[in-house]
Parts: C-alpha cells; structure tokens; sequence
C-alpha cells in the first residue's frame, strides 16, 4: 500500500464531502472511494465518517426548512429504493415519518382552540361568584 499525501487525502475527503451533500447514502460513498481512489474500506469509512462530522458542522447555521428539505429528500429516496426492492414495510415507514414531520404537526395547529366544550369556563365562573359570596359573609 502506498503512501498518502495530506493532499490527497483531503482531495479524497472533499470529494466524499460533496457526494454526501448532493444526497449519496453513505455506503455509495465508501463504494465510491474505494472505488476510484482504490483504498480500503477502512480508509474510505474515515474518509466518509470526517465528512459527515463536516455536514453535522454546518446544521447550526443552516435554517430549519433547508435541514427538512433535506431530510425528507433522503427519506423519499429511501422509500424509492424500497419499492423498487419490493420492501414494503420500510416504504411505508418512511411514509408515515414523512407524515410525522410534516403534517401530523399542521393538524394539532389548526384544531388549537380556546374552547374545547369542556366545563371547565363555568366551573370558574361558579368558583369566582362563591370566593365572592365568601367575602360577602
């Protein structure tokens, strides 16, 4: 095996880096790296693993809609990938996280109501009239 150079090693882990950012799974990656560079796993998992530690970085300045968009893009694509490899379940798992994220959320907010047709008004409305017939007394 061959020496590496910190230059090419950090070729090697910016290319992992921009193949992880247009949306590459990360076992493509390593495939990828060992692929073309014709390293070893192990190598080409450190390469991946610094690359992710990169993208993780940038999630504190990122804006929330960008990481959802991004989110639920791998997840569509990971339901994709399981129709087409007649895995149903983890399609339909990732179609109810899909539904988690996005719209089990909206329907909690358009229900939110002051009033729920509970007692609970008149009861402290009964409750204030007799701290004031207490007072009274």
């Amino acid at each position: 095996m061959g020496i590496t150079t910190r230059a090419e090693r950090k070729r090697r882990r910016l290319d992992a880096l921009s193949k992880l950012n247009t949306g590459w799974g990360v076992g493509e990656t390593i495939s990828y790296l060992v692929k073309d560079y014709k390293i070893t796993g192990r190598s080409a998992n450190l390469d991946v693993t610094w690359a992710s530690t990169e993208l993780c970085k940038n999630f504190d300045n990122t804006e929330n809609a960008d990481m959802l968009a991004w989110l639920l893009t791998q997840i569509q694509r990971v339901a994709v990938k399981s129709e087409e490899d007649k895995q149903y379940g983890a399609a339909v798992g990732c179609y109810r996280l899909i539904y988690d994220l996005i719209f089990k959320d909206m329907k909690k907010r358009q229900s939110t109501s002051t009033f729920h047709g509970n007692c609970k008004r008149y009861f402290l409305i009964s409750f204030g009239i007799g701290l004031r017939l207490d007072n009274i007394e």
